[in-house]
């Protein structure tokens, strides 16, 4: 559904954390931060900038 919609798959993490994994749950974020930064800005961004000009 992702592709059909013209967004990387990569731009979706799902994980599973326990409330007493706090320091696990911040490895998963700062990974999944790193992984949007490279990825560069949303391309539904892009789309709706232009729809709105």
């Amino acid at each position: 559904m992702l592709d059909f919609c013209g967004i990387e798959k990569e731009r979706l993490m799902t994980s599973w954390v326990s409330s007493a994994e706090a320091n696990e749950f911040i490895d998963e974020i700062n990974d999944f931060i790193d992984v949007l930064k490279k990825l560069g800005p949303s391309p539904l961004k892009k789309e709706l900038t232009q729809t709105i000009a």
